[in-house]
């Protein structure tokens, strides 16, 4: 048998060279694509999330006779609407060991309130948007607590012409306070409301919207603007009333609701403007890390995208429970 001595030709340096450009080129063109496939995942796990919480708001209406409060007071903090939603959420057993009935239950941070110790470090992934770059929890006190990704909407403001009947000043530590919180919504300070009682129509009313990305400051700097931060997702508020009776306790001014907000600026706006404020503002806006807006819930339980760039009087009319006013496309 014969053996051939003929040389195997291997690579040139340039031809190495152009194999690896070409992947790199590859590799460049299908990152954006790859990149952009994950985001619409995200997205559409963050549109599911509402239609479960949506769900879970007709079902406690269902058992309730009416929606959840927005933000309670309870001889101090008590809860927001999140712990309600619970058994609707697949979380029963974390509901049935909840403390719904101790003064100041809604801050988790004091050493006798059992939802401390009872909630650190748990992650509720139908409350998170998985395109949310803020941080899951929030230490509060010992403890961490998550951060939700959506808020609670208490109705607009009335500035600008606006008609919105049920708004009160607010909120400390700003003083005087330079926001407004609204009850012309469905989740609001200290009561309930009733499908009966949106007379826009459910499918005309917003109810929860994502609060799940940061918003600039006029430096350019990240301010986080979260429904909870920077307490926790069970926080309510130690309000006394309702807009326009929403009363201070033992503050001059009225302490801040948490976990929900009252519509006064578009989605995605700036953090330097009256109302804003890391420490739960009032008008803290809607933002979110999609591209261009923000999911939103309506009452009758479907999920919308409302474009940055909706008309103001658009987002306050659907933030409004029973205006009567026509609504714009959105």
């Amino acid at each position: 048998m014969l053996n051939d001595h003929r040389p195997r030709r291997g690579f040139t340096l340039i031809e190495l060279l152009v194999a690896i450009s070409i992947i790199a080129l590859l590799i460049a063109l299908l990152l954006p694509a790859i990149m952009q496939a994950r985001e619409a995942a995200r997205r559409t796990q963050c549109r599911n999330n509402l239609k479960q919480i949506g769900l879970a708001l007709h079902n406690y209406h269902a058992s309730h006779k009416s929606f959840p409060i927005g933000a309670r007071s309870q001889s101090g903090f008590g809860l927001s609407f999140w712990p309600g939603l619970l058994p609707a959420l697949d979380q029963g057993n974390l509901y049935q060991q909840f403390d719904h009935d101790s003064i100041q239950n809604g801050l988790p941070l004091l050493p006798w309130v059992r939802n401390g110790p009872l909630l650190d470090g748990v992650i509720i992934q139908t409350m998170r948007c998985p395109s949310s770059p803020l941080d899951e929890t929030h230490p509060m006190g010992f403890f961490r607590h998550m951060q939700p990704s959506y808020v609670g909407i208490s109705g607009a403001s009335n500035e600008d012409g606006f008609k919105a009947d049920r708004v009160s000043p607010c909120c400390a530590p700003i003083s005087p306070p330079d926001g407004i919180l609204s009850a012309d919504g469905v989740l609001i300070p200290n009561a309930n409301i009733k499908s009966r009682d949106i007379t826009d129509g459910t499918s005309n009313t917003i109810v929860i919207g994502e609060a799940s990305n940061f918003v600039l400051d006029n430096n350019g700097d990240k301010q986080h603007v979260g429904g909870a931060f920077p307490m926790s997702w069970v926080t309510g508020t130690f309000g006394n009333g309702t807009p326009p009776h929403y009363e201070p306790t033992n503050l001059a001014f009225p302490p801040p609701c948490f976990n929900i907000t009252t519509i006064r600026y578009s989605p995605n706006s700036s953090y330097d403007q009256p109302g804003v404020h890391n420490n739960h503002g009032p008008n803290n806006p809607l933002a979110s890390a999609h591209e261009g807006g923000v999911m939103v819930l309506l009452a009758d339980g479907s999920v919308r995208f409302i474009s940055e760039n909706i008309n103001l009087t658009t987002l306050k009319q659907l933030a409004v429970r029973d205006d009567g006013q026509s609504i714009g496309e959105f």
